[in-house]
């Protein structure tokens, strides 16, 4: 019969548990050794998971949840029951539960030396990081992490959750507080704003874990679409999300028979100008909001009929 995923409470798994935490010790100083034990796996924020086969228990794994990834744990299986595919089927099945709950990506930390486990881990996409959390660099640990696929980008439609858009680009605009005066435009605007700017033109969003993750608006200004409220949440930043949201701006504008993308940006904010430059869009002027005697914004367009954009 083939090896059987499921849900498990961690004690159900004590055995397995106690077997690798024995072995554990055996090869590491007490300092270097990471592993929770049973009543901390099970705390809410941990989803736990034993493989079977025929009713007897071969491995088991945790996923430890956080904002920016999901972490694997207490990966383990039986020595008697290696060779069976027990490990590549927990670790698939972290894999999804880590896709369910909007993560961005799986990491973990193993001892050196694990060589099984470390080819198991590379044969399932996992590269080597960096320390994560609050580890720290040591001879005993390998860290080691996978990216997961970010989410495709859809046209909002009827019954969004705009007070979720909302939490998302007050995520991703909190580095502008106390950067930028006067302060955003976001502070006036509710759900129902949202909403209201979405019907008046187009909004594009991303959904991970049945929650936005990222997010643009446009509408036509004349032979332009003026696009704003560009926002990435951020354990989703650096995953192209803004690229692609840009892209299907750039279609709907085509679509419009326009010929131009436009933006504003405050004029504090020079990595912004530098990120919508990488994506194609260059300075074009300056304005003051009113009550200013001084350049509060710049403008920035990109034409649609502008060269491809590199590949990165």
């Amino acid at each position: 019969m083939p090896v059987a995923i499921r849900p498990a409470a961690p004690r159900e798994a004590a055995p397995l548990l106690k077997a690798s935490h024995a072995l554990m010790r055996s090869l590491f100083p007490a300092e270097a050794n990471h592993f929770l034990d049973i009543d901390r796996l099970a705390a809410p924020n941990i989803r736990f998971l034993v493989a079977e086969e025929e009713g007897a228990l071969l491995g088991c794994a945790a996923l430890r949840i956080s904002p920016e990834y999901g972490e694997v744990k207490s990966m383990f299986v039986a020595p008697e029951a290696r060779g069976k595919g027990a490990g590549a089927a927990l670790l698939a099945a972290l894999e999804a539960e880590a896709k369910a709950a909007g993560l961005p990506a799986l990491r973990l930390e193993t001892g050196t030396g694990l060589d099984a486990a470390h080819r198991l881990y590379r044969a399932a996409g996992f590269v080597d990081c960096g320390p994560f959390g609050d580890y720290e660099e040591s001879p005993y640990s390998l860290f080691m992490e996978k990216p997961l696929p970010a989410p495709p980008v859809r046209r909002a439609g009827p019954g969004e959750d705009w007070a979720a858009v909302r939490a998302l680009v007050a995520e991703a605009f909190a580095y502008m507080e106390g950067r930028i005066d006067p302060p955003s435009s976001l502070h006036c605007w509710t759900a129902e704003t949202f909403a209201a700017e979405a019907d008046a033109g187009a909004a594009f969003i991303a959904e991970a874990g049945g929650r936005p993750v990222a997010c643009l608006f446009a509408k036509p200004e004349g032979d332009a679409l003026h696009i704003g409220k560009v926002a990435v949440a951020n354990a989703w930043r650096g995953r192209g999300l803004a690229r692609v949201l840009i892209e299907a701006a750039e279609a709907e504008a085509r679509a419009l028979g326009l010929s131009t993308l436009t933006l504003g940006s405050r004029i504090e904010l020079a990595e912004t100008h530098a990120a919508f430059a990488a994506l194609g869009f260059a300075r074009t002027g300056e304005s003051a909001h009113p009550g200013f005697d001084r350049p509060t914004s710049i403008s920035m367009a990109r034409p649609l009929n502008r060269p491809p954009l590199p590949v990165t």
